[in-house]
Protein backbone atom coordinates (compact mmCIF):
# COMPACT_ATOMS: atom_id res chain seq x y z
CA UNK A 1 0.00 0.00 0.00
CA UNK A 2 3.01 2.04 0.89
CA UNK A 3 4.33 1.61 -2.76
CA UNK A 4 0.87 2.44 -4.31
CA UNK A 5 0.98 5.95 -2.19
CA UNK A 6 3.67 6.43 -3.26
CA UNK A 7 3.33 5.79 -6.98
CA UNK A 8 0.35 7.85 -6.95
CA UNK A 9 -3.03 5.11 -6.12
CA UNK A 10 -5.68 7.43 -3.77
CA UNK A 11 -8.23 4.18 -5.15
CA UNK A 12 -8.87 1.53 -2.68
CA UNK A 13 -10.95 -1.17 -3.20
CA UNK A 14 -12.32 -3.81 -0.63
CA UNK A 15 -14.33 -5.53 1.05
CA UNK A 16 -15.69 -6.90 3.97
CA UNK A 17 -15.27 -10.83 2.71
CA UNK A 18 -12.06 -10.09 1.67
CA UNK A 19 -9.99 -12.26 4.58
CA UNK A 20 -12.87 -11.75 6.63
CA UNK A 21 -12.30 -8.08 7.56
CA UNK A 22 -8.34 -8.69 6.88
CA UNK A 23 -8.78 -6.08 4.37
CA UNK A 24 -10.39 -3.29 5.44
CA UNK A 25 -8.10 -3.84 8.92
CA UNK A 26 -5.22 -3.46 6.87
CA UNK A 27 -6.35 -0.48 4.80
CA UNK A 28 -7.57 0.99 7.83
CA UNK A 29 -4.58 0.77 9.72
CA UNK A 30 -2.62 1.99 6.83
CA UNK A 31 -4.81 5.19 6.52
CA UNK A 32 -5.19 6.06 10.36
CA UNK A 33 -3.36 9.38 11.73
CA UNK A 34 -1.89 10.24 7.78
CA UNK A 35 -1.91 13.82 7.26
CA UNK A 36 -2.86 12.92 3.52
CA UNK A 37 -5.78 10.78 4.81
CA UNK A 38 -8.46 13.19 2.32
CA UNK A 39 -6.59 12.54 -0.38
CA UNK A 40 -7.79 8.60 -0.66
CA UNK A 41 -10.87 7.42 -1.31
CA UNK A 42 -11.67 4.16 -0.20
CA UNK A 43 -14.72 1.88 -1.61
CA UNK A 44 -15.87 -1.70 0.21
CA UNK A 45 -18.33 -4.02 -0.33
CA UNK A 46 -20.90 -5.99 1.60
CA UNK A 47 -23.39 -8.89 1.33
CA UNK A 48 -21.28 -12.10 1.15
CA UNK A 49 -20.18 -12.61 4.63
CA UNK A 50 -20.75 -15.45 6.12
CA UNK A 51 -22.70 -14.39 9.30
CA UNK A 52 -25.92 -14.22 9.42
CA UNK A 53 -24.99 -15.61 5.57
CA UNK A 54 -27.10 -15.55 2.50
CA UNK A 55 -29.82 -14.26 2.39
CA UNK A 56 -30.05 -12.64 6.28
CA UNK A 57 -27.25 -10.46 5.04
CA UNK A 58 -29.85 -8.60 2.90
CA UNK A 59 -31.87 -7.26 5.72
CA UNK A 60 -31.74 -3.67 7.13
CA UNK A 61 -30.79 -4.91 10.50
CA UNK A 62 -27.73 -6.70 8.80
CA UNK A 63 -26.64 -4.27 6.12
CA UNK A 64 -26.49 -1.14 8.70
CA UNK A 65 -24.52 -4.29 11.17
CA UNK A 66 -22.00 -4.72 8.03
CA UNK A 67 -21.64 -1.08 7.57
CA UNK A 68 -20.74 -0.49 11.50
CA UNK A 69 -17.73 -3.51 11.36
CA UNK A 70 -16.33 -2.43 8.45
CA UNK A 71 -16.46 1.47 9.69
CA UNK A 72 -14.67 0.16 12.70
CA UNK A 73 -12.05 -2.23 11.09
CA UNK A 74 -11.25 0.97 8.42
CA UNK A 75 -10.82 3.16 11.56
CA UNK A 76 -12.91 5.39 10.22
CA UNK A 77 -16.34 7.99 10.94
CA UNK A 78 -17.63 7.47 7.24
CA UNK A 79 -17.06 5.06 3.52
CA UNK A 80 -16.05 7.01 0.60
CA UNK A 81 -18.31 4.40 -0.71
CA UNK A 82 -20.33 0.78 0.01
CA UNK A 83 -21.13 -1.20 -2.65
CA UNK A 84 -23.33 -4.23 -3.04
CA UNK A 85 -20.90 -7.41 -3.79
CA UNK A 86 -22.55 -9.35 -6.11
CA UNK A 87 -25.70 -9.76 -5.12
CA UNK A 88 -28.74 -10.73 -7.24
CA UNK A 89 -31.02 -8.34 -8.45
CA UNK A 90 -33.90 -10.41 -6.75
CA UNK A 91 -32.15 -10.47 -3.70
CA UNK A 92 -31.50 -6.70 -3.98
CA UNK A 93 -35.12 -5.96 -4.64
CA UNK A 94 -36.83 -8.30 -2.63
CA UNK A 95 -34.89 -6.80 0.55
CA UNK A 96 -34.95 -3.51 -0.34
CA UNK A 97 -31.09 -3.40 -0.15
CA UNK A 98 -30.57 0.05 -2.23
CA UNK A 99 -33.45 1.55 0.37
CA UNK A 100 -30.88 0.38 3.40
CA UNK A 101 -27.97 2.35 1.74
CA UNK A 102 -29.65 5.17 1.20
CA UNK A 103 -30.81 5.76 4.81
CA UNK A 104 -26.74 4.69 5.51
CA UNK A 105 -25.99 7.77 3.49
CA UNK A 106 -28.46 9.80 4.99
CA UNK A 107 -27.23 8.99 8.39
CA UNK A 108 -23.78 9.88 7.08
CA UNK A 109 -22.65 6.74 7.83
CA UNK A 110 -21.64 6.06 4.30
CA UNK A 111 -20.81 9.08 1.33
CA UNK A 112 -23.01 7.14 -1.69
CA UNK A 113 -23.76 3.54 -2.85
CA UNK A 114 -22.80 1.65 -5.85
CA UNK A 115 -22.87 -1.69 -6.89
CA UNK A 116 -20.54 -4.30 -7.78
CA UNK A 117 -22.21 -7.21 -10.36
CA UNK A 118 -21.78 -9.96 -12.37
CA UNK A 119 -23.74 -9.86 -15.35
CA UNK A 120 -24.79 -7.48 -18.14
CA UNK A 121 -28.29 -7.50 -17.32
CA UNK A 122 -27.59 -7.20 -13.36
CA UNK A 123 -25.90 -3.42 -14.52
CA UNK A 124 -28.58 -2.12 -16.75
CA UNK A 125 -31.14 -2.72 -14.21
CA UNK A 126 -28.87 -1.73 -11.60
CA UNK A 127 -27.92 1.62 -13.00
CA UNK A 128 -31.47 2.90 -13.41
CA UNK A 129 -31.95 2.51 -9.70
CA UNK A 130 -32.04 5.78 -7.23
CA UNK A 131 -28.91 7.24 -6.19
CA UNK A 132 -26.75 4.56 -7.22
CA UNK A 133 -23.28 6.03 -7.71
CA UNK A 134 -21.58 3.55 -9.53
CA UNK A 135 -21.08 0.48 -11.47
CA UNK A 136 -18.44 -1.77 -10.54
CA UNK A 137 -18.29 -4.34 -14.03
CA UNK A 138 -15.69 -6.88 -15.99
CA UNK A 139 -14.77 -4.85 -18.00
CA UNK A 140 -11.61 -5.83 -19.90
CA UNK A 141 -9.87 -6.52 -23.76
CA UNK A 142 -11.69 -10.03 -23.94
CA UNK A 143 -14.67 -8.62 -22.43
CA UNK A 144 -16.09 -4.97 -24.04
CA UNK A 145 -19.68 -5.39 -23.86
CA UNK A 146 -20.31 -2.80 -21.64
CA UNK A 147 -18.62 -0.57 -24.53
CA UNK A 148 -21.38 -0.77 -26.45
CA UNK A 149 -24.38 -1.27 -23.63
CA UNK A 150 -23.36 0.03 -20.89
CA UNK A 151 -21.24 3.47 -20.92
CA UNK A 152 -22.76 6.03 -22.58
CA UNK A 153 -26.05 5.47 -20.25
CA UNK A 154 -23.67 5.44 -17.41
CA UNK A 155 -22.61 8.53 -18.85
CA UNK A 156 -26.06 10.04 -18.81
CA UNK A 157 -26.96 9.11 -15.06
CA UNK A 158 -23.91 10.11 -13.99
CA UNK A 159 -22.79 6.86 -12.53
CA UNK A 160 -19.28 5.85 -12.39
CA UNK A 161 -17.66 3.24 -13.83
CA UNK A 162 -15.16 1.37 -11.52
CA UNK A 163 -13.40 -1.55 -13.77
CA UNK A 164 -12.87 -5.33 -12.59
CA UNK A 165 -10.41 -7.69 -13.64
CA UNK A 166 -9.15 -5.29 -16.41
CA UNK A 167 -6.13 -7.63 -16.54
CA UNK A 168 -8.76 -11.01 -16.78
CA UNK A 169 -7.12 -12.33 -13.57
CA UNK A 170 -3.65 -11.83 -14.24
CA UNK A 171 -3.73 -13.06 -18.27
CA UNK A 172 -2.96 -9.65 -19.54
CA UNK A 173 -0.03 -9.30 -17.26
CA UNK A 174 1.71 -11.25 -20.20
CA UNK A 175 3.07 -13.29 -17.21
CA UNK A 176 1.20 -16.07 -17.19
CA UNK A 177 2.40 -19.40 -19.58
CA UNK A 178 1.50 -22.87 -20.43
CA UNK A 179 4.19 -23.92 -17.55
CA UNK A 180 2.00 -21.49 -14.61
CA UNK A 181 0.30 -23.35 -12.20
CA UNK A 182 -1.92 -22.04 -9.16
CA UNK A 183 -2.79 -22.69 -5.69
CA UNK A 184 -5.57 -25.14 -5.31
CA UNK A 185 -7.14 -22.27 -3.02
CA UNK A 186 -6.64 -20.19 -6.39
CA UNK A 187 -9.74 -19.48 -8.53
CA UNK A 188 -7.78 -19.84 -11.50
CA UNK A 189 -7.47 -23.15 -10.00
CA UNK A 190 -10.87 -24.02 -9.31
CA UNK A 191 -13.59 -22.04 -10.79
CA UNK A 192 -11.89 -22.06 -14.53
CA UNK A 193 -15.23 -23.75 -15.91
CA UNK A 194 -17.35 -21.85 -13.44
CA UNK A 195 -17.48 -24.12 -11.27
CA UNK A 196 -18.01 -22.21 -7.75
CA UNK A 197 -19.37 -18.48 -9.38
CA UNK A 198 -19.96 -16.24 -12.97
CA UNK A 199 -17.41 -18.16 -14.87
CA UNK A 200 -16.34 -14.46 -16.17
CA UNK A 201 -14.49 -13.62 -13.02
CA UNK A 202 -11.46 -16.13 -13.95
CA UNK A 203 -9.74 -15.31 -16.95
CA UNK A 204 -12.32 -13.70 -18.70
CA UNK A 205 -14.28 -16.64 -19.06
CA UNK A 206 -11.79 -18.01 -21.73
CA UNK A 207 -10.20 -21.29 -21.35
CA UNK A 208 -6.58 -20.60 -20.02
CA UNK A 209 -5.04 -22.32 -23.35
CA UNK A 210 -7.17 -19.63 -25.60
CA UNK A 211 -6.15 -17.23 -23.42
CA UNK A 212 -2.75 -17.35 -23.47
CA UNK A 213 -2.69 -17.74 -26.95
CA UNK A 214 -4.38 -14.48 -27.69
CA UNK A 215 -2.03 -12.47 -25.30
CA UNK A 216 0.86 -14.03 -27.48
CA UNK A 217 -0.98 -12.07 -30.38
CA UNK A 218 -1.62 -9.02 -28.08
CA UNK A 219 1.86 -8.99 -26.92
CA UNK A 220 3.73 -8.08 -30.65
CA UNK A 221 1.26 -4.80 -30.70
CA UNK A 222 2.88 -3.73 -27.29
CA UNK A 223 5.18 -0.26 -27.68
CA UNK A 224 8.89 -2.19 -26.60
CA UNK A 225 8.75 0.66 -23.81
CA UNK A 226 6.07 -0.19 -22.09
CA UNK A 227 4.36 -3.44 -20.25
CA UNK A 228 1.27 -5.47 -21.21
CA UNK A 229 -0.17 -4.09 -17.97
CA UNK A 230 0.50 0.01 -18.99
CA UNK A 231 -0.70 -0.60 -22.75
CA UNK A 232 -3.59 0.11 -23.71
CA UNK A 233 -3.70 -3.34 -25.02
CA UNK A 234 -3.69 -4.92 -21.45
CA UNK A 235 -5.33 -2.51 -19.63
CA UNK A 236 -8.94 -1.21 -19.38
CA UNK A 237 -10.53 2.65 -18.95
CA UNK A 238 -11.17 3.13 -15.54
CA UNK A 239 -12.85 6.35 -13.98
CA UNK A 240 -14.21 7.01 -10.24
CA UNK A 241 -15.58 9.80 -9.77
CA UNK A 242 -15.35 11.63 -6.48
CA UNK A 243 -18.60 11.58 -4.52
CA UNK A 244 -17.45 13.72 -1.73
Amino acid sequence: MQAAADSGVTFFDTADIYGLGRSESLIGHFLQDRPDRDRFFVATKLGRGPKPGWPANFTRESVFRHTEESLRRLRADVVDLTQTHCIDVEMIRQYGVFDHLADLRRLGKIKAFGASVESMDEALWCIEQEGLASLQIIFNIFRQKPIDVLLDRAKEKGVAIIVRLPLASGLLSGKITRQTTFASTDHRSFNRDGQQFNVGETFAGLPLEAGIDLVDELKRMVPPEMTMASSRCGGAWTSMRSRR
